[in-house]
C-alpha cells in the first residue's frame, strides 16, 4: 500500500456502460458509465504537438494509486477506462501494471494518455 501522503490527487476511473446496438452487437455506453473515485500521483512523461493535418497537444502520463477506491472498494481498471482529473480527460492505455509486494497486491501503475486539438 502507498501511504495516503504520497497520493495527493483524487482521481475519478469511469468505466462504459453495455448496450446492443440495432444490429445486435455489444457496444460502449458512455451515457451509462460508473465512476469511482481513487487517490493517486499523476505524472506527466511525454508531451508531443501534431501538426500533421491539424494543430494537436498530446501527453502521456504516468498514474501510481492503490489497488482500492477512497471508500474502499477493490479497483478494477481495464484499456476501456477513462481518468478525469484537474479539468482532463485521460484514457488508459493497455491494462494496468500491477505492482506485488510478497504477501499481496501493493499499488497500480497506469499509463495514460490525452490528446487536445
Amino acid at each position: 500500500m502507498i501511504s495516503d501522503d504520497l497520493l495527493p490527487h483524487v482521481v475519478e476511473v469511469e468505466h462504459p456502460g453495455r448496450k446492443t446496438d440495432r444490429y445486435g452487437n455489444t457496444v460502449d455506453d458512455w451515457s451509462a458509465s460508473t465512476r469511482a473515485e481513487v487517490a493517486a500521483w499523476l505524472q506527466q512523461n511525454t508531451g508531443a504537438e501534431d501538426t500533421d493535418q491539424r494543430s494537436a497537444q498530446i501527453g502521456e502520463w504516468l498514474m501510481l494509486c492503490n489497488p482500492w477506491t477512497t471508500g474502499g472498494e477493490p479497483l478494477a481498471v481495464h484499456g476501456a477506462a477513462r481518468v478525469h482529473w484537474n479539468g482532463a480527460r485521460f484514457e488508459v492505455i493497455g491494462p494496468p501494471g500491477p505492482a506485488y509486494e510478497p504477501a499481496e497486491l501493493h499499488h497500480y501503475e497506469i499509463r495514460l494518455k490525452t490528446v487536445e486539438g
